[in-house]
């Protein structure tokens, strides 16, 4: 299963169970409008992300901040989202590097006009700036949820509409690029589950859509 949750594309793992997936989708989606809510994260990258682990952190996830390196693609062309890949692959499990390799392929399977791609687009990007989040999701031996996740940022030339999947070429775009694994204590997140959907909202479903990969 995977599914576009704000500006995040997330996958998870067979044996992730629906109430973990909602416990995830959740509480990342309280962490990117939270950090929404105090600084703009397409001009004021470091301190919306300072923001978005401090969001996560107390809703009992393990993390630490996103240290961002300049992606370096030399004179040819290159595509964020198997850019992404590349830096999530260091950190990534198997299971979770192929879970996520399915998402992205279903994600451009898609048509320009479908609703995920364009609410994919929609969080993900204004004019030239963009700030997005790559990650899968699988169980660990002592029931905690284990979250490899890359973080990703850019300014470029031109604005590109399925810009994930167009082929930047050196002087288009400047890439930057981050990764780590988070992991969400259940038994720590269980007592605050109902509080995150309350202060979600009526609408916290308008900025989830599922994705279908087989």
């Amino acid at each position: 299963m995977a599914a576009v949750n704000a500006n995040a594309l997330l996958s998870f793992v067979e044996g992730v169970g629906p109430e973990e997936r909602d416990d995830v989708l959740f509480s990342v989606q309280l962490a990117v409008r939270g950090a929404s809510g105090s600084h703009d994260r397409f001009t004021q990258i470091q301190a919306w992300y300072q923001k978005y682990t401090e969001i996560l952190e107390n809703l009992g996830w393990t993390a630490e901040q996103f240290a961002f390196a300049h992606y370096d693609q030399g004179e040819g062309e290159v595509r964020m989202d198997q850019a992404a890949l590349a830096v999530i692959a260091a950190i990534a499990s198997q299971n979770q590097l192929a879970t996520l390799q399915e998402s992205i392929n279903a994600l451009e399977r898609l048509a320009e006009d479908d609703g995920t791609i364009r609410l994919f687009d929609f969080q993900s990007t204004m004019q030239t700036s963009g700030n997005f989040q790559i990650g899968a999701v699988q169980r660990t031996n002592n029931g905690a949820l284990s979250l490899a996740l890359g973080a990703f940022h850019f300014h470029s030339s031109d604005t590109r509409k399925r810009f994930l999947f167009f082929s930047w070429g050196a002087r288009q775009v400047n890439f930057w690029t981050s990764a780590q694994k988070l992991t969400l204590n259940t038994t720590l997140y269980a007592p605050l589950r109902q509080a995150v959907k309350h202060k979600l909202g009526a609408n916290a479903l308008d900025y989830i859509s599922a994705l279908t990969t087989a």
